[in-house]
């Protein structure tokens, strides 16, 4: 079973927004994503976790290159402050490796420039960045199994371990997986687990710490935010005895 505080199902999540009141709120917390779909509808998830008027959560999805992301993330976080009225709290920027380090037909290595320069505009931003080499999906696989540091994984094979490892569960003997279908996030809810998910990230950023992110494959900071935000929903939903 999934840990870590119930994740509500699609349909819930697929509610009417209201008006926000954003003066209510204690704190603003930004993430913006590479992804349109799955990486937002992932992290949408922690909304409903946290109590009424406490941490106001916003996520945005973009279609963005990695320095793409942090540029928009920089947009989103003083757009967002205009609206609020308030310093945005905590800003994140979440992108993949894909095929950064591949040589372009002509010999360019435009892709690693424009990974690499993420960092250096976030670092001077004060903007997080939680990376994944070479695909996202790493973190939705390490809810299932262990994966080991030593040898890289193309990212098609990240998406074949986490179909076979999805259809070793019932009901989902017969699941397809498509690249960019959010059905993932609701089922990795539903069968995965978090705790262990944290701790595997964890193990295999370590191994890789001598790395530069666009070499450390497989590596994920995914487990950093989701850190960061299972502390909060801890801290706001502490109840003293």
């Amino acid at each position: 079973m999934a840990r870590r505080g119930k994740i509500t199902n699609k349909q819930e999540r697929d509610v009417i927004e209201r008006p926000v009141r954003y003066k209510k709120y204690l704190q603003f917390f930004l993430i913006v994503c590479e992804d349109q779909n799955t990486e937002p509808t992932y992290f949408k998830q922690f909304i409903s976790l946290f109590p009424e008027n406490t941490l106001f959560l916003k996520t945005v999805g973009t279609g963005l290159s990695p320095k793409g992301v942090v540029e928009r993330a920089i947009i989103e976080r003083d757009n967002f402050e205009k609206v609020t009225l308030k310093e945005i709290d905590f800003v994140w920027a979440v992108f993949d490796k894909d095929d950064a380090d591949l040589v372009g037909a002509n010999g360019s290595m435009a892709k690693k420039e424009n990974f690499e320069e993420a960092f250096t505009v976030a670092a001077k931003e004060s903007i997080e960045i939680a990376y994944s080499n070479e695909v996202f999906e790493l973190w939705l696989l390490l809810h299932l199994k262990n994966v080991s540091a030593s040898v890289a994984i193309p990212r098609q094979d990240i998406y074949a371990e986490l179909e076979q490892s999805v259809k070793k569960t019932t009901p989902y003997q017969n699941f397809v997986y498509q690249h960019g279908n959010s059905d993932i996030i609701d089922i990795i809810a539903k069968i995965g687990n978090e705790d262990a998910a944290l701790k595997r990230a964890a193990k295999i950023l370590e191994q890789q710490k001598d790395k530069e992110p666009i070499d450390a494959n497989p590596s994920t900071k995914v487990h950093l935010l989701v850190k960061e935000l299972r502390d909060w929903i801890g801290y706001y939903n502490y109840k003293p005895s």
